[in-house]
């Protein structure tokens, strides 16, 4: 029998944190993943000689706040490779009446842009953006550590004019926002497209909160690729736990959390036991979570049974081509990091967002989003080539078929999907794949136990299952009530929702209940 004081379920970028951390403070620390790779939704693979395709995350921005990252508390840059590559801009929409809107860093810039629709929403967007900066960090702060109570929290923004309109944002859908706000079609649709990258439906309530969120980090951060592929992210916080004396083991499923006198006591991976001596990290989807620990008090493990999955999943094609894309519209739109290509009509686009919930893929009305990291990092492909990072929201569950479904619907769809893309260029056809990766909401839930039905979420950002409420107010502190030892993390823990690094909150929680000074791993509190 091997014994470690914390072993690890699941080797995700967020437990990966929480990892390092704990072997920062002198923790003997085993990981284990059920994969022959680490990263979960942060990993790259090579799909034809020479090119990198992240299978995932293809840029970072809502983590470039953490401490992680902003104080290197683990050393990723200063001892363990890891490289970024800023973009000056993020997110371009390309109209089928071939009008354009690209978000800058620069506000002024940006505002030029809103301008060409319309004086007034220009007006706005600038003062949208001022209101949310002020906001943002609260919002940052929050982000990387662990939650206060819901009610806490909306009692800290009734305190003030601008948290009040925050709180009330947190009632309402990203729809009436944006439809209250801005007067041109273009304008509206550009910022709903952007904020159902969340994996909601921009009109649920209690989405209101992203736009803000949105606002904030629009023209302030800079969003970045790792260079070379997002899984050297994954490969530095192995090196930084490794450094720390941690160990990592791969094809390792962990099949159960064994529970002895209340606390937990380590796991099973099939027949063998490691012992924990003090604790374990699990990343267990809440869904899972009776599963995996039977002598979870049945209330809590009901309540997180319950919480609710993101409302769209998504098809993902990475591309090598044997040219580098040229777009009609003109060489500017390479340079963003994300392109998409959007069609108007609000009501089209608002009817879209429903067949996704009943479980149909659109027919027409395609709006795919278009990255080609090779043209800011270009060792990601060989010299006059591409990688292509071709996305499009997608059912999870499809009404014929079930999620097992996506076996037929696979290639059709993606195929639909390319061809919008290529007739936007100028340069490019079928005869320049040189390989291509598809990969559905089913591919998703057999990559990771926390993508369940291919929520690459994790769960559902709604309001109702985040800060404090997620997943549930119950296990929102990452520690288990009742079984001493257990904790949690993994996307469907706060902060939630992209690449975060939120297993720093997990580390600061246990910190915290070890009596660790907190000096010892987090320069940035």
């Amino acid at each position: 029998m091997h014994e470690y004081d914390i072993v690890v379920v699941g080797a995700g970028s967020n437990s990966l944190v929480a990892a390092a951390y704990m072997a920062k403070a002198g923790k003997s620390v085993l990981v284990l993943e059920k994969n022959g790779v680490c990263g979960g939704g942060v990993v790259s693979i090579n799909i034809a000689p020479g090119f990198t395709h992240d299978t995932h995350a293809c840029g970072l921005v809502t983590c470039l706040g953490n401490p992680v990252l902003a104080q290197d508390e683990l050393g990723l840059f200063a001892n363990h490779g890891l490289e970024l590559i800023p973009v000056e801009c993020s997110f371009a929409s390309l109209f089928d009446d071939g009008n354009s809107f690209f978000i800058y860093k620069d506000l002024d810039r940006t505002c030029e842009q809103v301008a060409r629709f319309s004086e007034r929403d220009a007006d706005t967007f600038r003062e949208f953006v001022i209101e949310a900066r002020s906001i943002l960090p609260l919002l940052t702060r929050g982000a990387a550590v662990p939650p206060l109570p819901t009610g806490n929290f909306l009692t800290l923004l009734e305190s003030s004019p601008l948290g009040r309109k925050l709180a009330e944002a947190m009632f309402l859908s990203c729809y009436d926002i944006i439809d209250s706000k801005f007067e041109s079609e273009h304008v509206k649709i550009h910022f709903m497209k952007w904020c159902a990258e969340a994996m909601v439906n921009p009109e649920e309530k209690g989405t209101g909160i992203l736009i803000y969120n949105l606002m904030g980090v629009a023209c302030d951060v800079e969003p970045t690729y790792v260079k070379g592929g997002t899984g050297n992210l994954a490969k530095a916080l192995i090196s930084a736990l490794e450094g720390y004396g941690g160990e990592v083991r791969v094809n390792a499923e962990v099949t159960k959390v064994e529970v002895s006198g209340g606390r937990s006591a380590g796991v099973y991976v099939d027949d063998e036991f490691i012992k924990a001596g003090d604790a374990v990290i699990a990343c267990i989807h809440p869904w899972k979570l009776a599963e995996y620990i039977p002598e979870i008090d049945s209330e809590i493990a009901e309540a997180a049974a319950r919480t609710r999955l993101s409302h769209h999943g998504a098809l993902l094609q990475g591309i090598a081509l044997d040219v580098v894309p040229e777009f009609k519209a003109g060489p500017e739109f390479a340079r963003a990091q994300g392109v998409e290509f959007v069609p108007l009509g609000m009501e089209a686009t608002r009817r879209t967002f429903d067949e996704y919930r009943y479980g149909r893929i659109p027919d027409a009305h395609l709006s795919p989003l278009a990255i080609m990291p090779s043209i800011h990092d270009p060792g990601r492909a060989p010299e006059g080539c591409c990688t292509l990072w071709l996305y499009h929201f997608a059912p999870m569950v499809l009404a014929e078929g079930g999620l097992e479904g996506w076996e037929d619907q696979k290639r059709g769809f993606a195929d639909a999907v390319w061809k919008v893309f290529k007739e936007h260029m100028t340069n490019v056809d079928e005869s320049n794949i040189v390989a291509r990766h598809i990969e559905t909401p089913l591919d998703h839930h057999n990559h990771s136990g926390s993508m369940i039905n291919g929520d690459i979420i994790g769960l559902g950002t709604q309001i109702g299952q985040m800060l404090g409420r997620r997943p549930t107010p119950q296990l929102a502190q990452y520690a288990v009530p009742g079984i001493d030892g257990l904790y949690l993390s993994g996307p469907f823990m706060h902060p939630g929702g992209t690449v975060t690094l939120g297993g720093r909150a997990t580390a600061i929680k246990m910190y915290r209940d070890f009596g660790i000074d907190l000096k010892i791993g987090f320069e940035g509190l």
